[in-house]
């Protein structure tokens, strides 16, 4: 347990559940406080209740929880989007590159993609068993309390089973004076893992409210709840209809569950559709600034929110996201987010062909403007990436190399009408794109590393795209493709984009990648679906190289690797690595194949 003497008052400075609220974020911070004072007092179990929110790490890529790491390893952010090919960090040295290059082996995860948060649980199961116990403090307030803390819990289950399989199901709280025997758990095989979250979000759904007041927003609704039951059992249908069953049940499904779970998905986000609590955002008609807006738009306007983290910034509580993806031109610091080509080529265009329908030897063989080369593109693709000339914040983005002007090639100074002949150098790195999906142009980075905490912007956890890309893929798995294209489409159409009258696997893949792309689901979804090794496994991600030419007003354009080495996934990283310390540390944690 953590000591109550100091988490009260340092938790008061970090709580994470309300934009402004002055009996939530404003309180006086507290010295010495009891452990039996704690569950007599609303104001204490809610500053306990907020550091093991904050532990949570919703962001899912520090590494660290405390509010020093999150300024420190901004950089991380990109963690799983660089992880699952979607783009990559500045520079080699940054964790997210680091993790996507080098071998997994025995001695554990890199540092910023490890969760286990038994530390965390342990205080959830503490505040459980006092509030239930302990505590005579009202009834309504205790049971939505406990219901938070039993949310939390299985959320954070639910971030390591996606990473190491089966693990500890821990929901008492451990006495530390016991013995080694009673202290040093074994692991719980996947399946019950997964079925523990999805019984306990059930539950929680029959409990917690459809909404709150403003100043409680972040806490988990009843939808958050569907939310993380509809995703847990889409990755317990899918990883049954991929993976297969080792160690003796520990790891994987029967093959046979994948009606059972996918039925259970299918529910679970009917259920959310439904209620018409929530909607798919379509406040602007113009379909690319719709969907940028989406991700920033924080008023009640924005239905689609089924639960964010909120961050507030004047309230010290903030992160670097922004600052970390503007170009250069627009940021006091230095961007650091890149998308891949590779995924550019995901986004189809507006007739509904592929994404590569114009090919890279094509597009190498003759110059092109941006406008036939990108013009008709899927609306999510100028929402999500900066390409050469994309306006922001009323400026334009510079992404090339040099400028040819009378065959010359000029790599400094300015044109008479203002043209740059080289991009800001930052801006020329890598790939030749940057990520402009949940940039907020309203941050004005103050410079300096690592720009600081100045992005006061909530961080999306569930919402109703997701919701319906899972749906459409638990009815593929149940055989109702029509019922399974009806949903795709419906995402699709908010995005401007024709129907699909077929439907593959394949196609339900690529549009989720595509809608939820920079969102923390990319590397996750490759894994269950167990198609990560052949598309990772010893592939350089391409970029380009962008060259003006000034007299013909077109670009030149040639491909580049985009990474130093190439990445590496082999068949055993579907499940990762425990670590050497923790199996040493407890003999009954057993490791998983190939470490």
């Amino acid at each position: 347990m953590k000591n109550i003497q100091y988490i009260i008052a340092s938790t008061l400075l970090v709580v994470i559940l309300s934009g402004c609220t002055d009996t939530f974020l404003e309180k006086e911070p507290l010295d010495i406080i009891t452990d039996q004072a704690v569950w007599q007092d609303q104001n204490l179990v809610d500053a306990f209740l907020a550091d093991i929110y904050f532990d949570t790490d919703f962001f899912e890529s520090l590494g660290e929880s405390n509010i020093n790491a999150q300024v420190a390893l901004c950089t991380s952010c990109s963690m799983v989007a660089s992880l699952g090919a979607e783009g990559r960090s500045y520079g080699g040295h940054h964790g997210p590159y680091q993790a996507s290059t080098r071998a997994m082996t025995a001695s554990g995860v890199h540092p910023q993609l490890d969760y286990w948060r038994y530390d965390n649980i342990r205080d959830a199961n503490l505040l459980i068993e006092n509030l239930d116990s302990n505590s005579p403090l009202n009834q309504e307030f205790k049971s939505q309390r406990i219901a938070e803390a039993r949310f939390l819990r299985a959320f954070m289950y639910m971030q390591m089973v996606k990473r190491f399989g089966g693990v500890p199901l821990v929901n008492e709280v451990q006495d530390l004076n016991a013995s080694l025997d009673v202290l040093r758990v074994s692991r719980n095989s996947e399946k019950e893992v997964y079925d523990y979250i999805i019984s306990e979000m059930n539950d929680l759904a029959q409990i917690l409210p459809e909404s709150y007041s403003a100043s409680d927003k972040g806490r988990p609704t009843r939808w958050a709840a569907r939310a993380l039951q509809s995703r847990a059992a889409i990755y317990a249908a899918s990883i049954a209809k991929y993976g297969e069953e080792q160690m003796s049940g520990l790891l994987g499904f029967p093959s046979g569950d994948v009606t059972t779970y996918a039925q259970i998905a299918v529910d679970a986000s009917q259920a959310i559709i439904n209620s018409g609590v929530h909607a798919l955002y379509e406040e602007i008609e113009d379909k690319a600034l719709n969907f940028q807006t989406m991700m920033l738009d924080e008023s009640d306007a924005n239905r689609e929110v089924i639960m964010s983290e909120v961050y507030d910034f004047g309230l010290n509580r903030g992160h670097g996201y922004s600052s970390r993806a503007m170009p250069h031109e627009f940021n006091a610091s230095f961007g650091v987010y890149y998308y891949l080509y590779d995924f550019v080529e995901r986004f189809e265009y507006t007739d509904g062909s592929p994404g590569n329908s114009i090919s890279r030897e094509q597009i190498e063989s003759q110059e092109w403007t941006m406008e036939d080369l990108y013009g008709a593109k899927d609306p999510r693709f100028h929402a999500s990436v900066f390409y050469p000339e994309s306006q922001f914040k009323g400026g334009t983005v510079y992404l090339h190399d040099g400028t040819f002007r009378d065959g010359e090639l000029i790599t400094a100074g300015v044109a008479e009408d203002g043209w740059p002949y080289k991009a800001q150098e930052r801006n020329t790195t890598k790939t030749g794109y940057m990520v402009r999906k949940r940039t907020n142009p309203d941050v004005n980075p103050s410079g300096g590393f690592p720009g600081l905490k100045n992005d006061g912007s909530d961080y999306i956890i569930f919402r109703l795209g997701e919701t319906y890309l899972t749906l459409a893929e638990a009815l593929f798995y149940l055989g109702q493709d029509a019922e399974a294209l009806e949903a795709l489409n419906t995402v699709r159409a908010r995005a401007g984009m024709p129907n699909k009258t077929e439907l593959t696997i394949e196609a339900i893949q690529n549009d989720r990648l595509v809608e939820l792309s920079w969102e923390n689901h990319s590397y996750w979804d490759l894994r269950r679906w167990r198609i990560a090794e052949e598309l990772l496994d010893g592939v350089r991600m391409t970029g380009v190289d962008w060259f003006y030419n000034y007299d013909t007003k077109k670009y030149i354009v040639n491909f580049i690797n985009a990474e130093g080495v190439p990445r590496i996934f082999k068949n055993h990283y579907y499940y990762m690595p425990l670590g050497v310390s923790r199996v040493v540390e407890n003999p009954n944690m057993v490791e998983n194949p190939g470490y």
